[in-house]
């Protein structure tokens, strides 16, 4: 033992002492660094149509340097597989004709050192497009079929071109009943590029059809009998739109959804029953809808609301908001109400406005403000007087998180009230033998060329529509339109797509 202990302080020693004996100085060199110039991190092209020409400059820290290169791209929202990079050049310059579906991509430029065997990577985003990922899409029908019409936006909101009936020119027929609502999806699910991802979905609806577009091709990815796991044997879609963790379809009043946060084919489920009785129920076609939000329905049956989730099987009730200081603070109740739903519409993430009609006396309407605190209703009444002008309208438009007001159509006139005060004002009068079918107000500001904040008047004459543009101040409409969007039909909508638009970028409203 004591000998082992001996050579174990031998040890110790002699390896001290070599450590401070070692006098040495040790070259290390610094780590190369290539640097790039010329490429910028963000791109934009039209498929089959525009080229990548770049020849960026290179150099090192190595001043003998020798490179070699590679170029490559890869697609971004690959669900189920690993992107796999696809080699498009080794030389410096780059000029290549880009051949791939529209979506998200990454350019990648590897520099390396042949001396050095050392290698640097420069990526950029590659936003690819076509012709159909820019403009003002409007839905329209003839009273039996309908289409869409695209107005071209190159470089500016104003449009300088238009491509008529473009759902039909690229699908081969119309969409049977009339249009009645245009949606967008960023990320619905699909494999048109060969492996299930995020596809830019846009969905047309009318009231007897709907249809799901790659918003690339405007080629058709899923139709009404394909849009369900079963699909139900009465095509009557109310509605389509997002919610929290989920998309949504009411057909015939019933609701569908499809749970958006997993992998999924991208069809939405058997219709939810209202209770554990399954109770019969009829949803309205109007619904208060957010993004991060449970959505609200109102069933026309028991007229009570009704809320729902993405994966639960069953409805969910909506309950009265509790009294405050023993005083009850809502002026309607949310179950058996015994009202009819004439509209309801987003005002704010949490406020929606709903215009109500009683069943057993009819000449009861009521305006009512609603805010909602989970499933928990509020409503504030506002009961309308005979001889106000919002009392006889027919179509109602809210300002999208703007001035509290909502616009409606009396006639041929769109008047605004003030949601505040009450107090109406006539904005706009069409023009004699122009009959209203659309009004609507949008906004966008995600691209500076091409941001607006629009009150959007549709009108019909004859065979042919008009879209008028107007901006507002403090609520006011424009005394002329910024511009107007002109072609046969009747429209139903409007929307206007870019490849900055996602899923949070409008409401989800009527």
């Amino acid at each position: 033992m004591k000998n082992r202990y001996k050579i174990l302080c031998l040890g110790v020693i002699l390896l001290t002492a070599s450590c401070a004996k070692d006098k040495s100085n040790y070259d290390f060199q610094p780590k190369e660094v290539i640097t790039v110039k010329g490429i910028e991190a963000n791109y934009t092209t039209v498929s089959e149509k525009e080229s990548l020409v770049l020849n960026p400059e290179v150099s090192s820290t190595d001043p003998n340097a020798k490179f070699e290169y590679l170029w490559g791209i890869y697609e971004t929202s690959v669900q189920g597989s690993a992107p796999v990079l696809d080699t498009i050049g080794r030389t410096k310059e780059l000029n290549y004709l880009v051949l791939k579906p529209a979506k998200g991509w990454v350019l990648v430029f590897r520099v390396t050192n042949v001396n050095t065997k050392y290698s640097q990577y420069f990526t950029s985003s590659i936003n690819v497009v076509t012709q159909f990922t820019r403009g003002w899409y409007v839905a329209k029908d003839d009273g039996i079929q309908s289409d869409l019409d695209l107005f071209l936006t190159p470089t500016a909101i104003t449009p300088v071109g238009k491509l008529e009936n473009v759902y039909s020119e690229n699908n081969g027929k119309k969409l049977e009943g009339k249009a009645s609502m245009i949606t967008f999806f960023s990320a619905y699910k699909s494999t048109v590029t060969g492996v299930l991802g995020n596809t830019r979905a846009l969905f047309l609806l009318t009231d007897k059809n709907v249809s799901g577009l790659n918003i690339n091709t405007l080629k058709e990815i899923r139709g009404y009998n394909t849009l369900f796991y079963d699909a139900p044997a009465v095509k009557a879609p109310d509605a389509v739109f997002l919610g929290s963790q989920a998309n949504y379809l009411v057909n015939n009043g019933q609701c569908h959804s499809l749970y958006a946060m997993s992998a999924n084919t991208g069809q939405f489920g058997v219709a939810k029953i209202k209770d554990d009785l399954a109770t019969p129920y009829h949803l309205s076609k109007y619904f208060f809808g957010y993004w991060i939000a449970d959505p609200f329905f109102f069933d026309e049956t028991s007229s009570s609301f009704l809320s729902a989730t993405g994966t639960g099987a069953v409805m969910t009730s909506v309950s009265d908001a509790p009294p405050v200081d023993g005083k009850k603070v809502t002026d309607m109740p949310a179950n058996n109400n015994n009202k009819k739903m004439l509209y309801m519409g987003y005002k704010a993430s949490n406020m929606a406005y709903a215009m109500f009609q009683d069943k057993t006396v009819p000449s009861l309407k009521i305006l009512s403000a609603i805010t909602p605190n989970r499933t928990a209703f509020k409503m504030i009444n506002d009961t309308l007087q005979t001889t106000s002008k919002i009392y006889n309208a027919t179509r109602f438009a809210l300002l999208d998180g703007d001035e509290n007001m909502i616009y409606f159509v009396l006639g041929n006139e769109i008047w605004s009230r003030n949601l505040s005060n009450k107090f109406e004002q006539l904005q706009y009068t069409a023009p004699a033998g122009e009959e209203v079918t659309f009004v609507r107000h949008r906004k966008y500001t995600s691209e500076a060329a091409y941001a607006h904040n629009y009150v959007m008047i549709g009108t019909k004459s004859g065979s042919n529509y008009k879209v008028r543009m107007f901006t507002k101040s403090s609520g006011n409409l424009a005394s002329t339109p910024a511009f107007t969007l002109e072609g046969t039909g009747i429209v139903r909508d409007v929307l206007y797509m870019s490849p900055s638009v996602s899923e949070t970028t409008y409401s989800y409203s009527y």
